[in-house]
Formats: C-alpha cells, sequence, structure tokens
C-alpha cells in the first residue's frame, strides 16, 4: 500500500505483531472496520487517552489531589499510584509537553497510564482496568498539522455492564496523518485528512489502512465526509471506502464500496468524527473492553 507507515518495534508494534490477519472477505467485515480505519476515527479514537481522567470522572468530578497533576514550564505530568475520591485506583504516568496553546502542537506520553476499579456481580468480584502505553504527537502549523500515533491499550474487566462474564483484550494503532484545515473546528469550516499505517484489535486481528484526502465539511455534508476514500488490506482482501457526502448526502452516513476490486453499493452507518484537537466520542467508549466502569459514570 502506497504511503504505508510501520514503526520501529515501538508499543503499537509489540502487539500489532502478534495479531491475525483480520477477516475482510464480507459486508459485515467491511462494514466493521470502515467503522474504525479512516484518519480522523483514527485520530479520535487514540486520543480517548488524553481525556480518561475527565470520562472516568464523570459527573462525580475529578479528584484535584489522584491522579497527581504537576506543571513545569510546558511539561504537565500525570502521575498515578494513588487511589481518587471514587474509589479508582490510578496506575502508571501520563506527561504533556505542549509547545503552547497558540501552535496546538504537542506530544503525550503514555507510560503504563490508566485506572482499575473493583467490581462485584452476583458473588463474585474483580477488577475494571484499562491503561494506555505509547505516544501521540501533533507537530505544524495552524492550518496544517501532522501527527503520529504509536500507542497500545490493554483492558480487563466485566466484558458488559450487567453482565458477570470478564474479558481481556488489547488494541493498537501505528499510524501517521495530516490534517489541512486544523484550524478550523469540525461543523464549521472544511478540514482534509490524509494517513497511514496499521490498526487492529487482538479480538478482531490486523488491517493496512490508508486514508487519501478525506474531505469533512459541514456546510456541504453533516452526516458524512464529502469525498476521499480509504483503502483497508488484510488477508489478501483489499477493500475500498468512497466517501461520497457532495452528491449523496444522507443522513444515515452511506458510502460507496468495493472488495477486491468490484463495486458493491452503499454501506451504512460511516460517520467521520474528529476534531481539531483531542477530542473523546461517544462510540470510543467501546474500544476500552467494553468496561461497563466508564459506561455508568459517563451517564451519572
Amino acid at each position: 500500500m502506497s504511503g504505508l507507515w510501520v514503526g520501529c518495534g515501538g508499543p503499537a508494534a509489540e502487539a500489532l505483531n502478534k495479531y491475525k490477519p483480520a477477516s475482510l472477505a464480507s459486508e459485515t467485515d467491511v462494514n466493521e472496520w470502515a467503522e474504525r480505519s479512516s484518519a480522523p476515527l483514527i485520530y479520535a479514537t487514540t486520543n480517548v487517552a488524553a481525556t480518561l481522567v475527565s470520562v472516568v470522572a464523570g459527573s462525580d468530578g475529578k479528584d484535584p489531589n489522584c491522579p497527581v497533576e504537576k506543571k513545569d514550564g510546558n511539561t504537565t505530568t500525570f502521575t498515578g499510584g494513588c487511589t481518587d475520591k471514587n474509589g479508582v485506583e490510578w496506575l502508571g504516568s501520563m506527561v504533556l509537553v505542549s509547545e503552547g496553546e497558540d501552535t496546538g502542537n504537542s506530544r503525550y506520553t503514555y507510560d503504563g497510564f490508566g485506572y482499575q476499579e473493583s467490581f462485584s456481580c452476583e458473588g463474585q468480584t474483580g477488577k475494571n482496568k484499562a491503561v494506555f502505553h505509547g505516544t501521540i504527537s501533533v507537530t505544524g502549523t495552524k492550518a496544517k498539522k501532522e501527527f503520529a500515533i504509536d500507542l497500545r491499550q490493554e483492558a480487563a474487566g466485566q466484558q458488559n455492564e450487567g453482565s458477570c462474564d470478564t474479558t481481556n483484550a488489547s488494541a493498537a494503532w501505528e499510524y501517521k496523518g495530516t490534517i489541512d484545515g486544523a484550524d478550523s473546528a469540525l461543523g464549521e469550516g472544511k478540514q482534509t485528512w490524509s494517513g497511514s499505517g496499521r490498526i487492529g484489535y487482538e479480538t478482531r486481528g490486523l488491517v493496512e489502512v490508508e486514508t487519501k484526502a478525506e474531505v469533512v465539511d459541514g456546510s456541504v455534508c453533516d452526516y458524512e465526509a464529502v469525498s476521499g476514500s480509504t483503502t483497508m488490506k488484510s488477508g489478501g482482501h483489499t477493500a475500498v471506502i468512497t466517501y461520497d457526502g457532495a452528491t449523496d448526502c444522507e443522513e444515515r452516513s452511506t458510502v460507496q464500496w468495493s472488495l477486491d476490486g468490484k463495486a458493491s453499493g452503499e454501506l451504512e452507518g460511516i460517520r467521520c468524527s474528529a476534531a481539531s484537537g483531542p477530542t473523546f466520542a461517544a462510540w470510543s467508549v467501546a474500544l476500552l473492553g467494553a468496561l461497563g466502569l466508564m459506561r455508568r459514570r459517563a451517564r451519572r
């Protein structure tokens, strides 16, 4: 795949190199990966780590003393090894180095940063846990940004709220991309996203992905990307998603798709979701191993 970026044995590669190739042989397979593989979706998904403290706290509010926050110039460090007022145990560390608010450039480094909390279910006890390893960096001018992602996420705990079944899983993203129009908020201006790399989920496998000139412009279409494409490759199959909001803007968020060179009609529910800075998208919660803790806190 042209433009494919592969890292050199970073935190993401530790997981990705062990994943099996994902299935990409059916409409169901393609639809599932299309919801995860575009440049803006990958950017938004991985930046959930940057908002983890606020998301886990929910309406209870963040404990000002845990995780420990220390600022030194343009560097902010969050350190775990403590239990907050809500009973959540924080682990590892997250370091944010920023060039300043005016530039929007930053680098996040995660060293086992995350949380765990005890749960009980029908006489069973255990812990919900989610941690991150790796880096995410953003560089460039206000109008055009470059981003690099080398991130691995590990999760364990209740499979679903209301269920006593437990799960252990990981996910990883090894990706580089660009954003033209990064100084515009989503829906208020035109953004053009491109990027390539590898993404994978322990339970679903690994795919190679590449987005070319995916245009997001709410003034043209609020429900889907305006133009551009995302290509996904795995197991000898190639699927191409073509965004057509400029000519076929639908509330159902439809796109055109092909598999191994054969045009296959429309897929539904393929939205673009991102922002010009670190963001948390509602669908990202499911990527944290379906841990009930985050869902419950987000609804309080």
